[in-house]
């Protein structure tokens, strides 16, 4: 069984393919990519849409989550947490019209995926369930995390 996992940023998608099982993950590849600077928001979109469907393509996943963000913002935060809305929501489509499965939700939701009740401790550890993920920045991380729980639901 594969899964992909997505941890959305307002301008990238971290993504990460794993396969396995819910106790014994196995990684697969993960990375980040961020659409080019000189891309318009509409531009930048149709590229992630683009990068979501090549990679389906590529590892051919049974299912795809994506993390969402525990919740909305009040502040000058508020505009980036709307485009990164925007990005997370077309990375759902993309998926979709790929024809997988996707599931969607924030850490506590994620949390449940795992069968633990706080996936946030995870990425405080230098592997995950065996699964060494050292040499990844945070956000790489919860894409992983975000694959592996989706494992459950295949």
């Amino acid at each position: 069984m594969t899964a992909i996992g997505f941890r959305i940023e307002p301008s990238a998608i971290n993504w990460a393919i794993v396969e396995g099982s819910l106790e014994v993950p196995v990684l697969v590849a993960a990375d980040k990519s961020v659409a080019p600077t000189s891309y318009d928001e509409a531009a930048a979109l149709a590229w992630f849409r683009d990068k979501v469907r090549q990679l389906i393509q590529t590892y051919s996943p049974g299912i795809a989550a994506v993390r969402f963000p525990e919740t909305f913002m009040r502040s000058a935060a508020q505009s980036s947490m709307y485009k990164r809305c925007r990005v997370e929501g077309t990375v759902i489509e993309a998926a979709h019209s790929c024809g997988i499965k996707v599931l969607t939700g924030a850490l506590g939701t994620i949390s449940k995926h795992l069968g633990t009740k706080g996936a946030k401790k995870y990425l405080e550890h230098e592997d995950l369930r065996g699964l060494d993920w050292s040499k990844y920045q945070k956000n790489c991380r919860e894409a992983i995390l975000v694959a592996v729980s989706a494992l459950s639901e295949e």
